[in-house]
């Protein structure tokens, strides 16, 4: 950056003391853990202050271990809350479906659908149910990939509440309580003391 503003650099102290702070921390990978692959996806809409792009984010699980998580910010800006949720449900959707053809070349095939969690009702709606698609427009064609997906039965979309989606952790700022508990269940903990 040519001209970094008080903000920025704001950010970036906060990330170095974040960063210093967690260095000794990991990801825990339980040994008795299935092997069924499980993913979130969220966004934040409009949550870039200088642009007003939406952040998108998902996270891909086997099992409890967390295998694979993306946090990117959309490359134009959206008009719609649905609209920034539903291109998250996409982002994820394509790293599923490249998840399940590597697990499936290393022997570990996934014979359920995969689910996909997401908070956004109207989302899902769009993705399983074809009705909605005329009202939708707005999304383009490509979205809709996820419709087929879910009827190819790769993935299943399960609702998950707010106060659960594991994704906006990648998304946005939160209160370190909240912040916390999402880290706790991405399985990023301090390796214990030393007896």
């Amino acid at each position: 950056m040519h001209a970094p503003r008080h903000l920025h650099l704001v950010v970036v102290r906060r990330i170095i003391r974040y960063l210093l702070g967690t260095s000794t921390s990991g990801l825990f990978f339980p040994s008795g853990s299935e092997i069924q692959l499980n993913a979130f996806s969220n966004s934040d809409w409009a949550g870039c202050p200088d642009t007003r792009r939406s952040i998108t984010s998902c996270c891909m699980f086997l099992g409890d271990s967390l295998i694979s998580w993306k946090s990117k910010k959309q490359d134009r800006v959206l008009k719609s809350s649905t609209e920034s949720k539903y291109r998250a449900m996409s982002t994820a959707c394509s790293e599923i479906v490249w998840l399940r053809g590597l697990l499936a070349e290393i022997g570990f095939t996934q014979s359920n659908p995969t689910p996909l969690h997401a908070d956004n009702t109207s989302a899902i709606q769009i993705a399983t149910n074809p009705v909605y698609h005329e009202r939708t427009k707005h999304i383009e064609v490509d979205c809709h990939y996820i419709r087929e997906v879910v009827d190819k039965r790769v993935i299943t979309l399960p609702h998950v509440s707010s106060d659960h989606q594991i994704a906006d952790v990648f998304t946005k700022s939160m209160a370190r309580q909240r912040h916390q508990f999402l880290v706790g269940k991405l399985m990023f903990f301090d390796p214990p003391a030393s007896i």
